[in-house]
C-alpha cells in the first residue's frame, strides 16, 4: 500500500507554513527577522536536494523541494529587495525590547 499520500499532505503543510512569512514580507514591505545567510544557505540546500529527489524520481520528493525552492527564493528577493525596512507592527516590537 503507498503511503505517497502522507508525503503530499506533509508537502501541503510545508505550504502552509511558508505562506504567512511570504505574505508578510510582500505585503508589508518588512524584513524584519530575516536572515538573509540563513534563506541563502537554505535555498542552496533545497536545490541540492531537489536535484536528488530527481535522481530519485520520487514525485513526493520532487514536489516538496520544487516548492522549498520557489518559497525560498521568494523570501531571499523580496528580503533583498526590503532590506531594512520594518513595518509598523515591528517597529513597536523593536521599541519596546529596546527598554
Amino acid at each position: 500500500m503507498s503511503t505517497s499520500w502522507v508525503g503530499f499532505a506533509g508537502t501541503l503543510f510545508v505550504i502552509i507554513a511558508y505562506l504567512p512569512q511570504i505574505t508578510h514580507l510582500v505585503k508589508a514591505q518588512c524584513s524584519a527577522g530575516i536572515s538573509l545567510k540563513a534563506y541563502g544557505l537554505w535555498l542552496v540546500s533545497s536545490l541540492l536536494l531537489l536535484g536528488h529527489a530527481f535522481n530519485l524520481n520520487d514525485a513526493v520528493f520532487i514536489s516538496l523541494q520544487s516548492y522549498q525552492v520557489g518559497a525560498t527564493l521568494t523570501i531571499v528577493m523580496f528580503a533583498r529587495k526590503y532590506k531594512n525596512m520594518t513595518c509598523e507592527l515591528h517597529k513597536r516590537e523593536l521599541s519596546a525590547a529596546a527598554f
